[in-house]
């Protein structure tokens, strides 16, 4: 793991590579070649890469103790996954999906790819992801303290700032389990989903506008 971490940029941009690889041949096997149990296993390959990506971005952050632009990187390619990521997925697969059929002289599927959403409806549709991402987040904090035990630091009585402020600034964090490897994943995650949750609700008070030109078309229909 170490040489991995001393060229930790060449292995990041070797991963990315492996990300755009892994979704287009899992697209072109799917809809070209029509190998759909085949394409899984790109699927697969993508997720884990992901993973992947993850685990070099907390390994980095377990050696030097603190957060560095590598990480701030790395945290900004999971929160692109977590938010815009399942759309951009949805529509690159509906427009390779009419390519392909158009190429081959098929019939061209009817598929849409995901609607672009404005306004309230737009705000809304963030609000429900963020939420979703949080549920998973207590959910799967609910199963580290009930695996790991809740960290002795919380159940004892104590400044709860004092806790918080540790547990940014020490290499080590204290909690919310007695897992050190899981408070490491904790504290990025929770960073991430701090994030995430800026991001989605800032367009309740800063509604995404549709463009005045589609507005304007619109007009002349």
């Amino acid at each position: 793991m170490d040489f991995i971490l001393e060229n930790k940029w060449l292995f990041l941009i070797i991963a990315e590579s492996i990300f755009w690889v892994s979704i287009l041949t899992f697209l072109l096997l799917r809809y070209w070649f029509g190998l759909k149990r085949l394409s899984i296993a790109f699927f697969i390959l993508f997720i884990v890469n992901d993973l992947w990506i993850a685990i070099m971005g907390l390994y980095d952050y377990m050696k030097t103790g603190k957060f560095s632009s590598y990480q701030t990187v790395i945290v900004v390619f999971i929160v692109y996954a977590l938010t815009y990521g399942k759309s951009d997925f949805k529509r690159l697969d509906s427009f390779i999906q009419r390519k392909v059929a158009s190429w081959k002289g098929q019939p061209v599927p009817d598929v849409e790819g995901v609607k672009k959403l404005y306004g309230k409806a737009h705000a809304q549709h963030e609000r429900k992801q963020f939420f979703k991402h949080l549920l998973v987040y207590v959910i799967a904090h609910i199963v580290f303290v009930l695996l790991f035990g809740l960290s002795d630091q919380i159940s004892s009585p104590q400044d709860l700032t004092d806790v918080l402020s540790r547990w940014f600034s020490e290499k080590q964090p204290i909690f919310p389990s007695n897992s050190t490897t899981v408070n490491n994943i904790s504290r990025i995650w929770s960073l991430i989903l701090i994030i995430d949750g800026v991001i989605s609700l800032s367009y309740t008070f800063f509604p995404r506008q549709e463009k005045a030109r589609d507005t304007s078309s619109l007009d002349r229909k």
